[in-house]
């Protein structure tokens, strides 16, 4: 008897929902943060480990899982990536302290891995080409609700002491793609296909990041002449340009070194990390202030990124046909995305004061977020994809996905250096006590003291916007060197081949 297709939209649904998971899990961790630091008296730049470690799994090995995914069928990784990551996630729940939850997050960012590359790969092959600009939209919403939805849950599930559910509830929802994924998702492994990884490249890369990110979270407490940053950033610096040496010399090499000279590329993907760094780098930053200087419940802090949320389910199907129909001019979408976003920064640095209220001060950017997100998710995604040929569409994409989330990582850590080097410089050595309070974003002390350190958090936070400004900026600059190679308008985008696609996001 013939295996039936299963139907195309029962499989975008079947990898959408593993997918979901994936993305509400790198941020539903913001909310919890106080309480985690709380629970286990860390400081913020250990406890950001929690989300730092879990990006960069997920920034830097999707290259190599995609590659074994070519070999060994994109459905049977999927699978794996999903079963480490639901038993990280018991793992998680279960942490005794800080260091375990920071590990098992690690494990859990390796199972994400893996499984990201077969989720759009799984997609695409469900869908005729000229539905691909209507799944890659779907596809990208879907990321992007996750991000912005993350906290909305989080603070759901994290209610006075009890953080732990937010890991718990991933064991059921795993459970439930797992089935989805046998039942609507066919192999897509390709026969005859010999490529190996590069795996040499693939530890190189990571243990370079890795150094480096460690540099970055420890210089906010100890300060940039500390000799275990310096070491740190030195070293990840000399293992990255060993890999950039020995993906030279390899014949498979993990990343394409000559698609570095391709301009628009380049600009687009650094284009997209600094856009990353500013936006997903400061929510973190945010729930913290919101929690610890405003005093919102977890749950009020969730549902303050509601607004963004429901503009973001709500739009970016449609832009993904948008940036398809823009043609030559995507990249002046893009721009005026991150415009927007920058803009929306701004504000918070010339209008947030201690007499400000979430609807007067939060609420306008959340709502710009929502409606800018969007835009530049699409347009990003195809902008980069269509700057190369079609056979290095999948490394393309592969390393569009690694520039966002190792900005996210990048941004997490040094817009928390910046934070807490503004508070150490700002309250006098005799207020000890109300400058450790006011790492975590808490306002404490009495009397004349108190209106200080107010003070001093409220401009602390400010400059971490500034900093935001600064990189969606910059942002906006590269972004016009993307015009080169533009589509023609209405023109369908280069379609990504079977045997490489990783993915756009």
């Amino acid at each position: 008897m013939e295996k039936r297709t299963p139907s195309k939209w029962l499989t975008m649904i079947a990898a959408c929902f593993g997918l979901l998971m994936l993305y509400i899990d790198l941020f539903i961790v913001n909310v919890a943060l106080p309480t985690i630091g709380h629970e286990f008296r860390a400081p913020l730049g250990t406890v950001s480990w929690t989300i730092s470690g879990y990006v960069l799994m997920i920034g830097v090995l999707p290259m190599g899982m995609g590659r074994l995914g070519d070999l060994w069928g994109q459905r049977a990784m999927y699978l794996a990536g999903l079963v480490i990551f639901s038993i990280a996630s018991l793992a998680c729940g279960l942490a005794p302290n800080i260091t375990a939850l920071i590990v098992f997050r690690v494990i859990q960012g390796v199972g994400a891995a893996i499984m990201t590359p077969g989720t759009l790969a799984i997609i695409i092959r469900a869908f005729p080409p000229r539905q691909h600009g209507l799944a890659i939209g779907i596809y990208g919403g879907i990321s992007g609700l996750g991000l912005i939805a993350g906290p909305v849950l989080g603070g759901l599930l994290v209610q006075g002491e009890n953080w732990r559910w937010i890991f718990f509830v991933n064991v059921p929802l795993g459970v439930v793609a797992l089935v989805m994924a046998v039942l609507f998702v066919s192999e897509s492994r390709e026969e005859g296909n010999s490529i190996p990884v590069d795996w040499p490249g693939l530890l190189l890369l990571s243990a370079g990041l890795l150094c480096l990110l460690f540099g970055f979270t420890r210089a906010g407490d100890e300060s940039w002449t500390n000799s275990v940053v310096l070491g740190s950033c030195l070293l990840g610096m000399v293992i990255l340009s060993l890999f950039v040496i020995a993906e030279r010399r390899v014949r498979w090499p993990l990343v394409d070194l000559a698609l570095f000279r391709n301009l628009p590329f380049v600009m687009g993907c650094l284009s997209f990390f600094l856009f990353s760094a500013a936006l997903f780098g400061s929510q973190p930053y945010w729930s913290l202030f919101m929690q610890n200087t405003w005093g919102f419940s977890p749950l009020q802090g969730g549902l303050a990124f509601l607004p963004a949320t429901v503009l973001i389910a709500l739009f970016t199907p449609l832009t993904g046909l948008i940036a398809q129909w823009a043609g030559k001019r995507l990249y002046a979408f893009l721009a005026l995305g991150l415009l927007a976003v920058g803009l929306s920064f701004l504000s918070i640095v010339v209008t947030l004061t201690p007499q400000s209220n979430y609807v007067s001060g939060l609420l306008p950017t959340f709502l710009v977020r929502g409606l800018a997100i969007p835009i530049i998710s699409s347009c990003a995604t195809l902008a980069v994809v269509s700057a190369v040929s079609t056979k290095q569409s999948g490394l393309a994409s592969g390393t569009l996905g690694m520039a966002r989330n190792i900005g996210t990582a990048f941004g997490v850590a040094v817009l928390g250096q910046i934070y807490l080097l503004h508070i150490n410089a700002a309250l006098p050595s005799y207020l000890a006590a109300s400058r450790a309070a006011a790492d975590q974003f808490i306002v404490s002390g009495g009397g004349a003291s108190r209106p200080v350190v107010t003070a001093a958090i409220f401009q602390g936070f400010k400059l971490t916007a500034l900093a935001c400004v600064v990189l969606c900026a910059s942002a906006v600059v590269v972004a016009f060197f993307m015009r080169a190679r533009m589509p023609e308008k209405g023109e369908v985008i280069k379609r990504v081949s079977p045997d490489d696609e990783l993915s756009l996001l």
